[in-house]
């Protein structure tokens, strides 16, 4: 029995306290203010705890096929269980929005997150997928007194379930031809390429797409961004990303490698499209929240052409880049959290003007989080884009790495800009005092220095991206 439990230990801690936070709210009539945020904090910590020990496990699959324990799941689990933590220390008590349903939706969706990781299976797959994008639906529409948060949740939710339809399709079509719904027995039954197997993998890939918010499957990022509230706009764009890594690598490489040659292709067009439209809309944007949406689509757009590459080195270089874009993106968005209070949110670059004058060190670390999104040495974006640029001179695609660096220069620009408006602009507005808690300044400058220590000495994160990716590959 104990065997039975024991890989599922992550998710059944993260369900318990699920429970626990339902019953809390539900059986004390006025609990403490904080007494959500602890035990989400506590739960996270057991999971990642719980995580550890299958960190170097040999793969296994329980369940009738339905679940996968290897070294990619569970590295992914622990990244996610991270930053879902980083970014709940650091959410402030916001009485527009209630706390205590936040992270308790906060925690269903990591409990989607962690199923996708481990699914070896295209139904447990979508059964993630979907616990994932209905508590992101939910998070959007927290703050019920925004029309902006309305009208984002509507579009996010009514677009999200005509890609989960498109993506429930392609399931259909590949059930249709082979009869089986199990990853692994896909990868060896798919010998030979046909046109109905293009299509099905064609559907499957825009569901991917959806999720990670490339072009042309952009346009809910940008507004969902602006209209979510803060603390629910920093956990879409950090923990998701992770989900949608692990989506692609189960469908993609574990299911469909024998046909790289197409796939390949389709992911190399939307890469190439994230990486120029979205870095090109961004530099018109004046909503700092929704710039930061079209860099993400730029920043997309390169980790979808390191996957394009369709080598180990490809797909190692965009874990990296995932995982550095996390902290990165994480970062912005907790010093807006912080500047932010409950009479006043950051929405405009112009709400940035003179910061440096009020509060230098958190335009530190917004300067370090912004000079890391250009690619400036030494920060660890630096190091997120020369290895993409790499793994793509090294696969011949050198046009294809002098339009990235191209786009890079480009979004240099709208980067700058925020950091013109933060060190140079002065105004005569009064800058109030900040609301936020010691807790939250400790998690906000822990980040941005992790994000420096990262790009002084990569090789941690390069070697544990490299050990979990490898291992998978040599096993398949």
């Amino acid at each position: 029995m104990i065997n039975l439990i024991k890989p599922i230990i992550p998710e059944l801690t993260l369900a318990t306290g699920i429970c626990l936070m339902v019953l809390v709210n539900a059986l004390i009539q006025h609990p403490h203010k904080r007494t959500s945020q602890i035990l989400a904090v506590m739960t996270l910590v057991v999971s990642i705890a719980a995580a550890l020990p299958l960190l170097n496990q040999n793969t296994e699959i329980y369940f009738n096929g339905q679940f996968i324990i290897d070294p990619l799941a569970i590295g992914l689990k622990i990244s996610s269980y991270v930053a879902v933590l980083l970014v709940i220390l650091s959410t402030t008590i916001n009485e527009k929005i209630n706390q205590s349903e936040v992270l308790l939706i906060e925690l269903f969706a990591t409990l989607g997150i962690s199923i996708i990781c481990s699914a070896a299976n295209l139904l447990t797959i979508y059964l993630g997928l979907e616990t994932l994008a209905l508590s992101l639906y939910g998070l959007v529409a927290t703050n019920k007194n925004s029309i902006e948060s309305t009208e984002a949740a509507m579009k996010f939710f009514i677009l999200g379930a005509i890609a989960s339809a498109i993506f429930l399709y392609g399931i259909s079509l590949i059930y249709g031809i082979y009869g089986t719904l199990d990853i692994h027995l896909l990868s060896i039954m798919i010998i030979s390429d046909t046109l109905e197997l293009k299509i099905a993998v064609g559907f499957i890939l825009c569901g991917i797409a959806f999720k990670f918010g490339a072009i042309p499957f952009h346009s809910w990022v940008p507004d969902t961004y602006q209209g979510a509230a803060t603390p629910v706009a920093l956990f879409l764009s950090t923990a998701p990303k992770i989900a949608a890594f692990a989506l692609f690598y189960r469908l993609l490489i574990d299911a469909f490698s024998s046909i790289s040659e197409t796939w390949t292709i389709m992911v190399y067009a939307l890469g190439i499209l994230s990486l120029i439209i979205g870095n090109l809309i961004a530099i018109s944007q004046t909503n700092f929240k929704r710039l930061l949406g079209y860099s993400a689509i730029g920043h997309i757009g390169f980790i979808f052409l390191g996957i394009s590459i369709g080598t180990q080195e490809g797909l190692e270089s965009s874990l990296f880049y995932v995982l550095i874009y996390v902290l990165m993106t994480m970062v912005a968005f907790m010093v807006i959290e912080i500047l932010s209070s409950e009479h006043h949110e950051v929405k405009s670059l112009k709400d940035l003007k003179d910061l440096n004058s009020s509060h230098p060190w958190f335009s530190l670390i917004m300067l370090i989080a912004m000079c890391s999104m250009i690619g400036v040495p030494p920060f660890a974006g630096f190091y997120a884009k020369w290895s993409v640029l790499s793994s793509l001179i090294e696969a011949n695609m050198v046009i294809t790495a002098i339009i990235a660096i191209l786009m890079t220069v480009i979004a240099a620009f709208y980067y700058l800009r925020v950091i013109w408006f933060i060190y140079f602009e002065k105004t005569d507005k009064e800058n109030k005092k900040l609301e936020s808690t010691i807790l939250q300044k400790t998690v906000v400058s822990f980040t941005g220095i992790i994000i420096l220590l990262i790009g002084l000495y990569p090789k941690p994160v390069l070697d544990f991206c490299r050990q979990i990716i490898s291992s998978n590959l040599l096993l398949d």
